[in-house]
């Protein structure tokens, strides 16, 4: 598994995790909280089993990503919450 965050620009993967805290958590297991990052990005629509495909990644800027038929600008800190599995990097 590789964080979004290390895909480079072009690049298109799964999505085999989503992590909060650096805690793997499972889909409906929130608590509720908006400062929770699995949450948040689930709300955005990044659920495990989509295609993710990075347009733009430079170091130290936001993440500008596709999913679906939409483009969403990512900070790092989000992103890196994102788990891609190694095998569709």
């Amino acid at each position: 598994m590789t964080p979004l965050t290390q895909m480079k620009q072009g690049m298109t993967g799964k999505i085999v995790g989503i992590l909060n805290n650096g805690h793997r958590q499972q889909h409906g297991h929130g608590h509720g909280s908006h400062h929770n990052g699995a949450t948040r990005l689930r709300e955005m629509g990044f659920y495990e089993g989509q295609q993710v495909t990075v347009l733009q990644n430079r170091n130290g800027s936001p993440l500008l990503v596709k999913l679906q038929d939409s483009r969403m600008v990512l900070g790092r800190g989000l992103a890196k919450n994102i788990l891609i599995g190694s095998g569709n990097v």
